[in-house]
């Protein structure tokens, strides 16, 4: 006898497991509440139908953060110049994200690369009505995965794994378990999973606070750590973009003095005076004093006093980076001279975008490297003093003091190489904690009379062995 009761008991644990699945908020598209992205919504779209648009970030406020001014020196010298579009918005989930894919934010355009990270509020039912499973988060995930497929057929998929968090019980694991599974969907040819969720973590396995404060954001520390982690992932997928600092180019920004006029000025003093002795740099060289004469001079008397009766002469242009230092050596400042030893001090401009674009550490070092090259160039003879980025702001552990501790290390390694000596001022500057001392700089960046007066007593016996005095 056929078992009726039998099958009405599966027919009514398959409807409940479709009505289960089929029922799984994290798949179904839901817009978030407009007062929150109403304006931040209207601006992406408005972005997006401009085109120009080669990478993509979507997610939530981590992604969203990238949009932040903190971030933006991080942002200018990854993503700037890879026509990137942060697609983040605040508190998403990945329902959220489909109602945005499917409501036009990638309509029109066919990025190289989209990087997806999603899914860590939807481990979260203390901030939003309910917390995911991992199983259906990961179904979110995939989703929006499938979707992008098919809207973007060319664009590379990278989806990294959920950001560790430990604010709230249970998210981070959450997370965690809904990133396994979806790694799956890593086919090495339109979806890659990268996972750099190390990067964030203690020796221990904890969440190191210096980098994600609240435990779930990373701070600029932290996103500019992401970025080095995603790079070289994102050079396979989409190359590497040009690197302006190893480009020659005239000036870029306006200053307190006229830089063409310095130019010329220092083109004529080397055609009428012997130099043994050149500092070249920006404005913290420019403002040591010495020839061509400055308008702005912070040193005082520390110039005449150290250099004076030395044949030196100073090609410091306030706001130069590496490509106008590149461009001033070609056209003409070293024209006719061979000098002895050259102090070259430059590099803390390319860190901040400003009428231009910033630089990775590894674009600068090129840049630095171009113009050792340069100088011995046009005099093979010249013994060339390297100095270490000087630190910029009071205190340790930001983001500008991280990237010059990281970039030295590097310019470090060129020590006793073509010429070159390494030095670096910046422990002098410091108290044993790693604060500025007081009175050392006028701004935390430029150096102050008594710092001008460190820098060159500590680099005097240097400079008398490669004067031969």
């Amino acid at each position: 006898m056929f078992n009726w009761r039998g099958l009405g008991i599966l027919m009514l644990v398959v409807a409940t497991f479709g009505a289960a699945h089929a029922q799984n908020p994290a798949t179904i598209p839901a817009p978030a509440t407009p007062q929150i992205w109403a304006a931040r919504w209207q601006a992406k779209l408005d972005r997006v139908k401009k085109g120009n648009v080669d990478l993509i970030f979507v997610g939530d406020s981590i992604s969203h953060a990238w949009d932040n001014t903190s971030n933006y020196p991080v942002w200018s010298a990854y993503y700037e110049p890879r026509n990137a579009v942060s697609l983040g918005f605040s508190g998403a989930r990945t329902e959220n994200i489909l109602w945005m894919l499917e409501n036009g934010i990638v309509d029109g355009i066919s990025p190289k690369v989209a990087v997806v990270m999603i899914g860590t509020n939807n481990t979260d039912g203390v901030h939003f009505p309910v917390a995911n499973t991992p199983e259906q988060i990961a179904e979110g995930i995939t989703k929006i995965v499938e979707t992008l497929k098919q809207k973007l057929p060319k664009t590379k998929i990278l989806l990294l794994h959920i950001f560790p968090r430990d604010n709230l019980p249970g998210t981070g694991e959450a997370g965690k378990k809904a990133s396994e599974i979806v790694s799956h969907l890593h086919d090495g040819k339109r979806v890659f999973f990268l996972d750099i969720s190390k990067t964030y973590l203690k020796s221990d396995g904890t969440i190191d606070p210096a980098l994600m404060p609240d435990l779930l954001h990373p701070n600029e520390v932290g996103n500019l750590l992401w970025a080095k982690a995603m790079e070289p992932t994102l050079q396979k997928l989409m190359g590497k973009p040009e690197n302006s600092a190893i480009v020659p180019a005239e000036k870029s920004e306006s200053d307190f003095y006229d830089w063409y006029a310095r130019h010329i000025d220092a083109k004529a003093y080397v055609k009428k005076h012997p130099v043994d002795l050149v500092f070249v740099g920006d404005s913290i060289t420019h403002m040591f004093g010495g020839e061509p004469t400055s308008n702005r001079i912070l040193a005082g008397d520390q110039w005449a006093k150290w250099y004076g009766k030395r044949n030196a002469m100073n090609l410091g242009f306030g706001f130069d980076r590496t490509q106008q230092v590149l461009w001033r050596l070609a056209h003409g400042e070293l024209e006719g001279i061979q000098p002895k030893a050259v102090v070259l001090l430059i590099g803390t401009n390319n860190l901040t975008p400003h009428a231009v674009r910033g630089n990775t550490n590894d674009e600068l070092l090129d840049g630095i490297k171009a113009i050792c090259k340069l100088i011995h160039k046009h005099s093979n003879k010249t013994k060339i003093l390297l100095m270490g980025l000087l630190p910029r702001g009071e205190q340790p552990n930001t983001l500008y003091r991280v990237r010059i501790t990281e970039l030295n290390a590097q310019l470090a390694k060129l020590n006793g190489k073509q010429n070159i000596t390494y030095f670096d001022l910046g422990p002098k500057l410091l108290d044993e904690k790693g604060v500025m001392l007081p009175g050392v700089t006028t701004d935390f960046l430029h150096l102050a009379e008594r710092g001008y007066g460190i820098w060159a007593e500590a680099i005097e016996p240097i400079v008398k062995s490669l004067l031969s005095e």
